[in-house]
């Protein structure tokens, strides 16, 4: 019998995709532009195909089980030692494990809200006793954090929906002042330079989640990793699924990582559309846009214009994510990846009609 939680547990949403909008308006999937996903809208460098497409001949063998090519490329990349990374297939398996090998039933977390929806699920099939915390506009405050009992503590910097970092030193208290596993999930830190990796040989009781998809363009590939001297590495290490990343994934991850310049040039004209888009949102008045350090931008809107703006975006070619209904936000909010200049003049261009 299926175990009585999944019943209560509703599916992630990952929201819709190209071929969503394509069949539903008659537009050809190629032509879709999805700033929905918080993907990185440029592929990565032609040395990084040449490993993925030379890779094809290797696609009958199983990787090396540990990876210790890929362990040391990211050792070099973060400076930590190897010993302190876990891998896994995209930060959200790792953060799986990271549940899996920490909870037993009834066991508190805490988790602030609005934030990343993945974080009670997995803790919801654990058993989990979940601990929601609100904070308007994700702005942490340790004392409210350390006044819940907690096991496991799920902090998002940049967060996810609404693209701030959590205070260096509000983090710092937490650590300090706590006995619980507190975990940060980095998807977006390098939108932001802003990272407690370092802080992972004082505390033992912090753990760093990473990913390649989105600085690293590889959200089709599936690999990520977390930081930390807590003895969960060692757990996940030895309880994850054997051969969780493809050969061809952890070889191409291997060449991003060699290709940290290409990335980093990318990642500046990221960072530099995010103002210009930032700055033509606020443009009109019926949008209240939030400030951000990732590769997305949180808008919230009027309650009567929300179905407007997403037939007209749709219908348009393009895709947001309609984010309205998420625990800690208060009425209809859209967010929105941040794309090439022209997808986004596209999309301000729709919303000058609407708003006009």
């Amino acid at each position: 019998m299926v175990r009585g939680v999944i019943h209560i547990i509703n599916p992630y949403d990952p929201g819709k995709f190209p071929s969503d909008i394509s069949q539903k308006y008659g537009i050809d999937e190629s032509e879709v532009i999805s700033l929905a996903s918080n993907e990185n809208p440029f592929l990565p460098p032609e040395n990084v195909r040449r490993i993925f497409e030379s890779e094809y001949k290797h696609i009958n063998r199983y990787p090396h089980p540990s990876y210790p090519e890929l362990k040391k490329k990211i050792s070099t990349y973060i400076g930590v030692d190897e010993s302190c990374i876990a891998l896994g297939n995209g930060a959200s398996e790792i953060l799986k494990m990271i549940c899996e090998v920490n909870l037993e039933a009834f066991d508190p977390v805490v988790i602030p809200i609005p934030g990343y929806t993945l974080y009670a699920i997995l803790a919801m099939m654990m058993d989990a006793s979940l601990k929601f915390i609100e904070f308007p506009g994700y702005n942490v405050r340790a004392e409210d954090v350390l006044s819940e009992e907690a096991k496991l503590i799920f902090l998002c910097s940049p967060n996810n929906p609404t693209g701030n970092t959590v205070k260096r030193k509000e983090v710092i208290r937490i650590l300090e002042n706590t006995n619980a596993i507190v975990v940060i999930d980095e998807a977006y830190t390098e939108f932001s330079d802003k990272s407690f990796i370092d802080l992972t040989n004082e505390f033992e009781n912090l753990i760093v989640v990473r990913s390649f998809s989105k600085f690293f363009s590889l959200a089709g590939m599936r690999v990520g990793y977390a930081v930390s001297k807590n003895e969960t590495i060692e757990a996940i290490e030895k309880v994850r699924l054997p051969f969780c990343i493809s050969n061809i994934a952890a070889r191409v991850a291997e060449a991003c990582i060699d290709s940290l310049n290409h990335f980093r040039k990318i990642r500046d004209e990221i960072v530099k559309e995010r103002i210009w888009l930032e700055k033509s949102l606020r443009k009109f008045k019926n949008l209240e846009v939030y400030p951000s350090e990732a590769n997305f931008i949180l808008v919230k809107v009027k309650e009567e214009d929300l179905d407007t703006i997403e037939k007209k975006i749709e219908s348009n070619g393009i895709i947001v994510r309609d984010v309205t209904g998420l625990m800690g936000l208060d009425g209809p909010h859209i967010r929105i990846t941040v794309g090439k200049r022209p997808e986004n003049e596209k999309l301000v261009g729709v919303l000058e009609e609407i708003f006009e």
